[in-house]
């Protein structure tokens, strides 16, 4: 149910627009919209603060998941803190500290390696030692052909082929003598240095990984910073991007729910507010806010992924289309044994998915089983399907196994289309129940199964009963008549037959395009058959141990990728006839934003941890 919203106008002293802004953040009822654009350095130094904030929240996350411990019981902790503030700054500087660490350390690591090729006893010193004696020695290396020419024509020292490459020293009394070859240049620290910067800077890692470990005890810490850091930079955004009237006096404007009205109006007369509260004027502008039960605010996770919301004026489509959704995941999904995965993953990991999406993989799960019981599809086996009690629960019409039962299934799918727009049109019956319009829609009703009955006429053969012209001409009548309000009668007719052909083709088009239903379901259990079919083609009785587990592993496989392609599936067809075809048919554009009121969540609260610790109530 989309919830009536009001306009709102609130009005406060200057002098005490930060704690107004307060008290309406702890209200939570006010969706805040800008009158001015917000601006300034305190805002940008919030941001700045919040994003470093987040940054340490995401390493502290990294260094717990790196450690394998989701819920850190460090009990010989060496380095504590519990400045928010502080303890972000150092984490920040710990990782920089650490990248720069690591690239010495690469760098020392590489050098090290040098010794290892051209010998632990050599030392660099050495060598600037005889070049200041006139003795020039140059370190190169070449690949095995390279090496016969350089022999005869230099004086040069080969030594062992080393990673596909071999190492050679050029030794010559002239400075300018080189070699086309790749140059390796010598350390610049002896081997015993270069061996205790080493270990040092190992145990400057050890350290400061030891630190962020120690401080992912404090995650949850940082996070209610993050949310007090939110609150005290919505609280600057909102005074921002208030209208000022002489200095003296701040306003914003707003909407809320009409059903808050009250409790507003309360709290205005107790803090001294002047405010206006009216119909909204325009409601293209208006925030939707969607109120439903429980059991159908479960479709929420899959209408924030495709990021839908309906205009203020037009329907709420939630429960249509979680029961229309539902539906459409059984049939494209159409294999039991894959629901009844679905559903034991969803109990697996019941713990890590929130509610809302847990309890929608329940229905999905439960849909794509029933389906699959009625139409004898268990990862695509026939065996399975032919077991005594389960064969006597297959419905033959509905069968995915079935070789003449096509043309029910296509008959189905255009039964369920036709019903899927028809409920489309009905509710616009009843939203325009005080307008002619409504008698338009009743007449788009008789089209629609006009329309159902040509289709089974022109792709299954039916023969249309003698009376089905009757549902075109009365439908195509009460749209004509009645479609357009308008003061001119002769107006709004000329409109309706104008638009009447392609209407028509578009809903004969709309009701055809549900038998995607039955041809993706069918291609789902035909892929999982084959797969079968190659994979198991003679049997398990004659595989050895190693053909049953390469067996076992490409099912895996072959199965895995069909569930893949099967929810791509329903994620392209499945929403496309609830977005498209019935959203279509229902005249909703989905042309709404979400309400979202201004709420402080974490702004004045005091968080106590494992240890008792507190959200330092400064910056």
């Amino acid at each position: 149910m989309i919830v009536r919203m009001k306009e709102l106008w609130l009005f406060t002293p200057a002098s005490s627009v930060d704690e107004t802004i307060t008290k309406l953040g702890e209200l939570g009822v006010v969706e805040i919209r800008e009158v001015v654009s917000p601006a300034g350095a305190d805002l940008e130094h919030r941001d700045r603060e919040i994003e470093r904030t987040q940054k340490a929240i995401n390493l502290l996350a990294s260094a717990q998941d790196g450690n394998g411990n989701n819920d850190v019981l460090v009990t010989d902790i060496l380095y504590t803190e519990n400045d928010p503030k502080r303890l972000t700054n150092r984490i920040l500087t710990t990782v920089e500290i650490n990248t720069n660490g690591r690239r010495r350390l690469k760098d020392l690591q590489s050098q090290l390696k040098w010794y290892e090729v051209w010998g632990k006893d050599t030392n660099p010193a050495d060598i600037e030692y005889l070049e200041g004696q006139g003795i020039y020695i140059r370190l190169y290396e070449a690949t095995p052909d390279q090496v016969d020419g350089l022999v005869k024509n230099h004086c040069v020292e080969v030594f062992p082929e080393r990673e596909q490459a071999i190492p050679l020293a050029l030794i010559s009394d002239e400075k300018d003598e080189q070699l086309d070859l790749k140059q390796v240049y010598s350390p610049t620290l002896p081997l015993s240095e270069l061996r205790r910067q080493l270990e040092r800077k190992e145990r400057q890692m050890a350290k400061v990984n030891r630190y962020l470990e120690d401080q992912s005890q404090n995650l949850g810490l940082l996070r209610d910073y993050l949310k007090y850091l939110q609150d005290h930079r919505n609280i600057v955004w909102a005074v921002e991007g208030m209208g000022d009237i002489e200095g003296k006096l701040k306003y914003l404007h707003g909407y809320l729910p009409a059903d808050q009205m009250d409790l507003l109006s309360s709290v205005a007369k107790d803090n001294s507010w002047g405010y206006r509260i009216s119909e909204p004027k325009n409601p293209k502008e208006v925030p939707v806010y969607l109120r439903n039960p429980r059991w159908i605010k479960i479709i929420n996770p899959v209408l924030r992924f495709i990021d839908i919301v309906p205009g203020y004026r037009e329907v709420d489509v939630s429960i249509y289309f979680l029961i229309a959704f539902a539906l459409f995941f059984a049939m494209l999904v159409g294999d039991a044994g894959y629901g009844l995965l679905l559903l034991l993953l969803t109990i697996f990991f019941r713990k890590k998915i929130p509610s809302q999406m847990r309890w929608l993989s329940y229905v999905l799960s439960g849909a794509t089983i029933a389906w699959g019981v009625l139409s004898g599809t268990y990862f695509g086996s026939e065996e399975i399907a032919s077991l005594p009690w389960l064969n006597n629960l297959i419905i033959a019409e509905v069968s995915s196994f079935g070789v003449e039962n096509i043309d029910f299934m296509m008959h189905l799918s255009f039964l369920i289309g036709a019903v899927h727009l028809t409920t489309a049109h009905l509710i616009r019956v009843v939203q325009f129940a005080n307008s002619i319009k409504a008698l338009s829609e009743i007449g788009w009703i008789a089209i629609m199964w006009g329309l159902f009955l040509l289709a089974e006429q022109l792709v299954l053969g039916e023969a249309m009963p003698a009376w089905s012209h009757w549902l075109f001409i009365s439908g195509a009548l009460l749209v004509t008549l009645f479609s357009q309000e308008s003061s001119s009668l002769l107006k709004s007719i000329v409109v309706s037959v104008s638009n009447l052909p392609l209407s028509l083709i578009n809903g004969f088009s709309d009701i055809v395009s549900y038998v995607r239903l039955f041809a993706v379901g069918l291609a789902t259990a035909t892929v999982a058959a084959s797969f079968n079919q190659m994979i198991l083609a003679s049997g398990i009785s004659n595989m050895g141990v190693l053909q049953i587990i390469g067996s076992a592993i490409a099912l895996f496989l072959g199965h895995s990728l069909n569930i893949a392609l099967a929810l791509m599936a329903v994620m392209v067809h499945g929403l496309r006839l609830n977005m498209l075809e019935f959203a279509g048919h229902l005249g909703v554009q989905f042309s709404g934003e979400a309400y979202k009121p201004f709420k402080l969540m974490g702004y004045k609260s005091t968080t106590k941890g494992k240890k008792g610790r507190r959200i330092l109530n400064s910056q």
